[in-house]
């Protein structure tokens, strides 16, 4: 019986959330997970960067030289974000070394992330950000 009632309570609270933020939710969490799986490559592939690539309704994930990597849970070449969706980052690609430290170039020894990069996706009044610190590359959602 009350697990019965907890399924009543639960079909309700869901069906009244916003599936806006929902989406917008997960987006961020899956460009969290992608900038990780750049940062992975890099640091486990020696002697070769990986850069993850933004622009206002899209991503991709390129070697250095601008190779398209697979992106790992759909294997597209890019991610497309909603129409309802825009991404913003304060600079066009952030590229990982070896050590997994980011970069704002792809040219060698480039320009290393010199403080907190924060990229925003908006959808409508709802906003999700993530931050990418310099010198670790930590990615942090907030």
């Amino acid at each position: 019986m009350v697990m019965v009632i907890i399924a009543v309570i639960s079909v309700s609270i869901i069906a009244r959330w916003p599936a806006a933020t929902l989406k917008l939710d997960g987006q961020i969490r899956q460009l969290a997970a992608d900038i990780r799986y750049t940062q992975s490559l890099a640091m486990t592939r020696q002697n070769m960067r990986y850069q993850i690539v933004f622009a206002a309704g899209n991503y991709a994930l390129k070697d250095r030289v601008g190779t398209v990597i697979a992106q790992p849970s759909s294997g597209a070449s890019q991610v497309t974000l909603p129409a309802t969706m825009t991404l913003s980052a304060p600079y066009s690609q952030i590229v990982f070394d070896s050590s997994g430290i980011p970069y704002t170039t792809t040219t060698l020894p480039g320009t290393a992330l010199a403080s907190t990069a924060t990229v925003t996706l908006t959808q409508g009044s709802e906003t999700r950000q993530l931050t990418i610190s310099p010198e670790t590359g930590r990615v942090a959602l907030q």
